[in-house]
């Protein structure tokens, strides 16, 4: 009887679970292509594994390999990818990821001995935060990444410490999905660090040493692909010595300022960063220094996440290293840039926040002998009042059509997909989006002050054609347009549309090479 009754109960939880995702989703739900870029990569990436071209660069012309981003996610997106070319299914599939994430989350939490109202709100906690759902409905990375950050905790904690290691099975599902998520976002580092990090303090010297060598050898076939592929070192490394990723002619810094640029970094993600995420009606500016208040405010959520994670039992230091590394990472691999890569910790943060609350809360109301303990509901009912006002901006913006300067910008790549051979070679600003629209090879020109610079790199890259576009990035105007402004004879109006102005110019390549090399 008492197990039918738990199988009920549990029933009802995902199913509430269940309810909360598909209305919160669907509220929120943008079916259009996001504008940042890396989420066509993403499907490119997966469209070249699906063709049969390997992990390659389908913009260029000869499908050169590619490592620009770890293989996990476009990997996950191919399964999709086989059966259509919709981006529609691809969203779904990561809302999918989200909900996967706050079962797990949910059935963890409760494994720890926690009432399973508190294990529900905040389970359902990340279903409601604007910046996940935000995530949720693109073709971005981030919860696949959650997916399997979560479900190498459920795997960490199904495992019999009463078995040897190496015969537990789910030790190795513990080491693939672990390195899976590196596979997935190289962030993964942190999941890494964290996990040998509890089994180091809870001291199970043997399972650390294996989990360390299994992690070592699934991460060997990918750097020996881009080792014997000559693709050089990860991207990220040179991030970190970067004066400005979106300014190379600034060089890069030394590494006492790269030190400088971890604390000023690591001090935005505790004193605004965390506070922005994880209490979703709270707006903080980016751009002036942190104030008094602020950091009263950081430290007092910290003592409350901190709290929560310590009712976790041992695994307070699984969630207390997680989160640690991940500040860490953020901080050493980017400047600032407010709370972005905080997105897939964040139903790490929010659920210990929320547990760390219902602590303290029925400590008191204990005290004071007002009741045996705080209803967790009423915590779920706070959340959910907080986080409407954001949850209908973010609707509001994605029931938007894009703005004149991308429709302008898609316009043109649409034109070159009806009216030019699929071999034309086009820069812009934007290569990635300009390829989902146009199918055709698509290259960025080269960002440096010098003209012949960047006019024999579109000779080099066999560029045919050149969008000059207002699409609010800096280094087209810093760039592209003067060059185009200096030799106009090289690059005649093929097309222009108006308000604002967009143009496709013909890239006469013969006489840039006749005039540059004389």
């Amino acid at each position: 009887m008492e197990n039918s009754t738990s199988a009920k109960r549990n029933r009802l939880y995902v199913g509430g679970l269940a309810l909360i995702f598909i209305v919160s989703f669907s509220y929120i739900f943008d079916s259009k292509l996001d504008l940042n870029g890396d989420n066509c990569n993403y499907f490119m990436l997966a469209t070249s594994l699906v063709q049969g071209h390997g992990y390659a660069n389908l913009m260029s012309a000869d499908y050169t390999p590619s490592n620009l981003f770890p293989p996990g996610y476009p990997l996950l997106m191919s399964i999709v990818r086989l059966f259509t070319d919709s981006i529609f299914p691809q969203k779904i599939l990561n809302g999918l990821f989200l909900l996967g994430s706050s079962f797990l989350l949910f059935f963890f939490i409760r494994r720890n001995k926690l009432p399973d109202s508190v294990a529900f709100v905040a389970a359902a906690a990340m279903l409601l935060n604007y910046q996940v759902l935000h995530f949720a409905t693109m073709m971005m990375s981030e919860m696949s990444f959650l997916f399997t950050s979560v479900l190498t905790c459920w795997f960490l904690a199904k495992m019999d410490e009463k078995k040897a290691f190496w015969r537990d099975p789910f030790f190795y599902l513990v080491v693939v999905t672990a390195a899976f998520n590196y596979h997935i976002r190289t962030q993964g580092i942190a999941l890494f660090a964290a996990v040998a990090g509890y089994f180091l303090f809870t001291r199970r010297w043997k399972e650390m040493v294996g989990f360390i060598a299994g992690f070592a050898v699934c991460l060997l076939p990918w750097m020996l692909r881009n080792k014997l592929l000559g693709l050089g070192q990860s991207r990220y490394l040179d991030m970190i010595a970067s004066a400005n990723n979106w300014r190379p002619e600034e060089g890069v810094l030394g590494f006492g300022e790269i030190i400088g640029r971890f604390f000023d970094t690591f001090r935005m993600l505790l004193t605004k960063a965390l506070p922005n995420s994880v209490l979703p009606y709270m707006d903080v500016n980016y751009d002036v220094a942190t104030t008094v208040g602020e950091w009263c405010v950081a430290l007092m959520l910290l003592g409350l996440i901190v709290v929560g994670m310590w009712r976790l039992g041992k695994y307070k230091y699984l969630f207390l290293f997680y989160m640690i590394a991940t500040f860490g990472v953020i901080s050493l691999f980017s400047t600032p840039s407010g709370n972005r890569y905080t997105t897939p910790l964040l139903p790490f943060l929010e659920a210990s926040l929320l547990i760390g609350l219902y602590t303290v809360l029925s400590a008191g109301i204990q005290k004071l002998k007002i009741a045996k303990g705080f209803p967790a509901w009423i915590l779920a009912l706070f959340f959910l009042f907080c986080s409407y006002p954001k949850m209908q901006e973010l609707r509001a913006i994605n029931q938007m059509a894009y703005p004149p300067n991308y429709q302008h910008f898609f316009k043109i790549a649409e034109e070159v997909h009806k009216q030019l051979p699929p071999e034309t070679v086009v820069c812009s600003r934007k290569p990635e989006l300009f390829y989902m629209f146009s199918r055709t090879p698509s290259v960025m020109y080269a960002w440096s002050n010098d003209d012949k610079t960047l006019i024999e790199d579109l000779i080099r890259s066999h560029t045919d054609y050149v969008v000059l576009e207002q699409l609010g990035f800096s280094s087209t105007y810093r760039y592209l347009y003067p060059a185009v402004q200096k030799h106009p004879e090289l690059f005649p109006v093929v097309m222009h549309l108006k308000n604002p102005d967009t143009y496709l110019l013909k890239f006469e390549r013969e006489k840039a090479k006749e005039k540059f090399n004389k």
